[in-house]
């Protein structure tokens, strides 16, 4: 993960240089003028990192499946904040040389979009960016309570960034010192071009021009009060690849429903090849709204995504998934493959739900019983004192009364962001290497 992590950070760096450099070739005859050179700097630079940012959210399959879209996401939020800060250095020292014009105005436009979308974004959207401040998750609660906005309307809103690069290269191919390099105006266009055509055919060219993501819903199982599983099967073609773990984009054609994008983990297994399924409790806009969508609905689907998969992982032995509520997803999809191709697999399973109407699948999980060579299913209910079994939350002592040698197992983690945090504290604890411990965390 280091070298992939040094090769994006090296691919950057060249990106940044590249344009800088033609800039200097074309303005250095008499020497370089810092006064000028440096807010050029900072100007190309911003423009470079704001313009690749498109491509980090464009779903793009090569790097999901070197990185994980998870850790491009957090990336994106990383460089997003090292782009404003570019910006907001090249506009004060532009200020300080050339006077006001039409050309600056669309950069002034460009960046207060921006900071608008960065704020937005932070108050609204983001759940953790490098780490927690109290203040503003008490702040982003009480807003999302005020305005009640959706997510789908969230979403738009994010989505002004793309008008913010507009008005940015306008801005930047209106700059004298680009308009005479005509080496550097090309590279400026292509920077620009390429991710926008990518985040173009995410956003339209797969959605309403592409067979191989048309299907539609072949059945939908009530699991339980709150909890539906949907079957979709392909229009066209067979259903796309994937490993147990992994997730999908899906958006439903149905007048009651929400017509916008959203991500599920497939709980069904790569061994069903008819179908393939996603599980959905009701916790918001979308989900709320599942239970009126019926079989023949037609669907676009986009996957597969992610690398939270036991196949991924090299030499793992003894395997321990922990899961909170609806967090079960993945690893019905992993015990579904297990029971399919690989029975020899020991697993642990620790569920953390509020009661009983909530373990959904129960015959499922004493048929993996029987058939897996060493299956345990451990639930740990929050919400019922009187359970005839383990009550209140996953954690250190109960890991340990199931787990005996920690050293043996592979620990794999999914539910809410609180319940993910205080598992991988409670694992560190336990000794656990973080190379045993596998998660994806979406901070948006």
């Amino acid at each position: 993960m280091k070298q992939k992590r040094s090769l994006i950070v090296l691919f950057y760096i060249l990106l940044i240089i590249l344009p800088f450099a033609l800039y200097l070739k074309n303005n250095s005859t008499g020497g370089i003028d810092v006064q000028y050179a440096l807010p050029a700097f900072f100007g190309l630079t911003a423009y470079t990192l704001f313009n690749f940012e498109l491509l980090l959210v464009s779903k793009n399959k090569f790097l999901d499946k070197h990185f994980g879209l998870d850790k491009l996401y957090r990336f994106h939020m990383f460089i997003a904040v090292i782009a404003l800060v570019f910006s907001y250095l090249h506009k004060i020292l532009k200020e300080e040389l050339f006077s006001e014009s039409f050309t600056t105005q669309l950069a002034d436009i460009s960046f207060v979009l921006f900071i608008s979308v960065a704020i937005f974004s932070i108050l609204m959207m983001i759940n953790k960016l490098f780490f927690k401040i109290p203040l503003i998750d008490k702040l982003r609660k009480l807003l999302n309570n005020i305005l009640k906005l959706k997510y789908e309307h969230k979403v738009f809103l994010h989505n002004i960034m793309v008008i913010a690069l507009i008005f940015l290269i306008a801005h930047i191919l209106l700059v004298q010192s680009v308009k005479s390099n005509l080496a550097l105006e090309l590279i400026l266009i292509i920077y620009f071009a390429v991710p926008f055509i990518s985040y173009l055919y995410n956003k339209i060219g797969k959605v309403y021009f592409s067979k191989k993501h048309k299907y539609e819903i072949s059945e939908v199982i009530k699991e339980a009060n709150n909890i539906i599983t949907l079957k979709f099967k392909p229009k066209f073609g067979k259903i796309f690849a994937y490993v147990p773990g992994q997730f999908l984009y899906v958006r439903v054609s149905n007048h009651e429903v929400p017509g916008d994008e959203h991500p599920f983990t497939i709980s069904s297994s790569p061994s069903e090849e008819s179908s393939v399924a996603i599980t959905i409790k009701q916790l918001g806009d979308f989900s709320n709204k599942v239970h009126k969508l019926q079989v023949g609905d037609s669907a676009y689907i986009d996957g597969s995504y992610g690398s939270f998969s036991y196949l991924n992982k090299n030499d793992i032995n003894k395997l321990c998934f922990l899961a909170g509520g609806i967090g079960i997803t993945p690893f019905l999809g992993m015990l579904r493959y297990i029971n399919a191709k690989d029975k020899d697999q020991s697993v642990k399973l620790l569920w953390g739900v509020r009661d009983e109407s909530e373990i959904i699948c129960n015959d499922e999980f004493k048929n993996f019983s029987n058939t897996i060579k060493d299956f345990e299913l451990i639930p740990v209910l929050s919400n019922s004192p009187n359970y005839n079994g383990e009550t209140g939350f996953i954690d250190i002592e109960k890991i340990k009364k199931y787990i005996k040698i920690i050293d043996d197992y592979d620990f794999f983690i999914c539910g809410p962001p609180i319940m993910l945090d205080v598992q991988i504290k409670n694992l560190k604890a336990l000794g656990v290497p973080n190379k045993k411990i596998h998660y994806e965390n979406f901070s948006i």
